[in-house]
């Protein structure tokens, strides 16, 4: 056994005891310290396997039986570490998805009714308690409901729902695996994905449904790199259709100057929201009222609200301008930048790569990743509401460039839990039920690591256009 492998194999069998320990520890909500602690240690043991990965992989030159047991190890670990989290007591959020697969399953949409409705009475059970947000309707999107319908039928119980968003978050290493052999990068990458405590907590320990949109974001990515037009614009599409937020990234991914995959793409929409449409305006009432209500562990949009004189109002739309002419760089940079073939498709021949470097130095293998990958990074550090989980969002793409900025903010966000710890924070009365009081100096050691290793990013890049292309790269 070589000593990398062995390296690999102690590493992962530390952070199985971590994670054999937050197990035990049992609710993480009721025993926060102690799941701060062991989080950190597994953080700190996570990005020295990332950091190990990385010198070999620029150093040393392992030969194919020696690599393939170092992936074996990665993958197995993986497993395993989710295995062990998997009887952990969920977050509140799954009972919401017990409820509203239930509903489905029995003919009712959970657009139309919120949980606490008098209507529904008869469908409550030893679950109804654990919702969050009564008195409102779901804010999923249609195929996340068809998921927690699915997940209802085979079983109307936590391990069900959970074991279902397990298997689409160990989808997802499988197909990074591919996606990292396509483009050129060191499979043994994927353990930034695969060994991330954030992700381990977020889906086998509470599990949450965002592994689904995970998924379907990086097949779609993938498809999009080896040129499956068609299975792209599906795949984009249906994570729309579990996350909304993911349409920003859509305009990287539907080829230019093809009118049908535009049709195909607006049309897996419409299909997927037919059988909800009666609830009319109950569709996004939810989504809208989060997205102008609420604010929680918001970094750069509490700055701005700050500079806008606590005007909520005028805080958002300063923060969509912001956003929007973000956007609107990254896909003007697009445009420039994607050089097409006759049919309209971005090209992906070494005779198109050269032309591609000599207008813009950007490796046209690697333009829609990056693009994605700031698209999806700019809305996290303006979003009103930043949850843990949230971030999950942009792992994967740390296996292609691992950037500092995000890698460390995976491990700073554990000060999150601690908002919700009477040693910090009390209960308050808030749109109409009661949540835990936001602690502002708590974002301190939270985010500032984060933002410092960014602007040395934007500094080391020189230009504010630079950076927003390179920001995705390892510095």
């Amino acid at each position: 056994m070589n000593r990398k492998l062995r390296t690999i194999i102690i590493t992962g069998f530390i952070i199985e005891i971590f994670c054999c320990a937050i197990a035990y520890s049992g609710d993480i909500k009721k025993n926060i310290p102690c799941f701060a602690i062991l989080y950190t240690a597994s953080f700190i043991t996570y990005m020295f396997a990332i950091y190990y990965i990385s010198k070999n992989e620029e150093t040393n030159e392992q030969d194919n039986n020696s690599s393939r047991a170092i992936l074996w190890a990665i993958i197995v670990f993986s497993l395993m570490f989710r295995f062990t989290l998997l009887p952990e007591a969920p977050s509140d959020d799954i009972y919401r998805y017990l409820w509203e697969g239930k509903l489905q399953l029995n003919g009712i949409s959970p657009y139309s009714h919120p949980p606490e409705a008098s209507t529904l009475e008869h469908l409550r059970d030893g679950f109804f308690s654990g919702i969050n947000h009564k008195h409102l309707s779901t804010i999923y999107p249609p195929l996340t409901l068809m998921v927690f319908a699915v997940a209802d039928y085979v079983s109307h119980t936590i391990i069900s729902m959970k074991s279902i968003f397990l298997v689409f978050d160990v989808l997802s290493i499988f197909i990074l695996l591919k996606f990292l052999r396509v483009m050129g990068k060191d499979p043994h990458n994927v353990l930034t994905y695969a060994w991330s405590p954030l992700v381990l907590i977020s889906f086998a320990a509470r599990g949450h449904c965002d592994s689904l949109q995970i998924f379907l974001v990086i097949l779609a990515l993938y498809l999009c790199v080896i040129r499956k037009n068609l299975g792209t614009v599906f795949a984009i599409a249906l994570a729309v259709m579990s996350k909304f937020i993911f349409i920003i990234i859509a305009p990287f991914l539907i080829p230019v100057k093809k009118l049908k995959y535009i049709v195909v793409f607006f049309a897996v929409i419409a299909v997927l929201y037919l059988p909800y449409i009666s609830a009319g305006k109950g569709l996004f009432s939810t989504l809208l009222h989060f997205g102008t209500q609420y604010h929680f562990n918001d970094s750069a949009h509490f700055l701005i609200s700050c500079l806008c004189i606590g005007s909520p109002l005028a805080s958002k739309i300063v923060t969509v301008l912001i956003f929007g002419s973000v956007l609107f760089f990254l896909y003007k940079k697009h445009l420039t930048f994607l050089i097409t073939d006759n049919s309209g498709n971005p090209p992906l021949a070494s005779s198109s790569k050269k032309e591609a470097e000599k207008k813009g130095n950007i490796d046209v293998n690697n333009f829609v990743l990056n693009y994605a990958f700031v698209a999806i990074g700019t809305f996290l550090i303006l979003a009103p509401t930043l949850h843990p989980w949230y971030l999950t969002w942009i792992i994967p793409f740390l296996c292609f460039n691992k950037n500092r900025a995000w890698l460390v903010l995976t491990g700073t966000v554990i000060c999150y839990y601690f908002m919700s710890h009477e040693l910090f924070s009390n209960m308050i009365w808030y749109n109409g039920e009661w949540v835990w009081k936001e602690v502002h100096w708590l974002k301190l050691p939270e985010y500032l690591p984060f933002y410092i290793l960014l602007i040395y990013g934007w500094l080391r890049a020189g230009s504010v256009s630079l950076f927003f292309i390179k920001m995705s790269y390892w510095r």
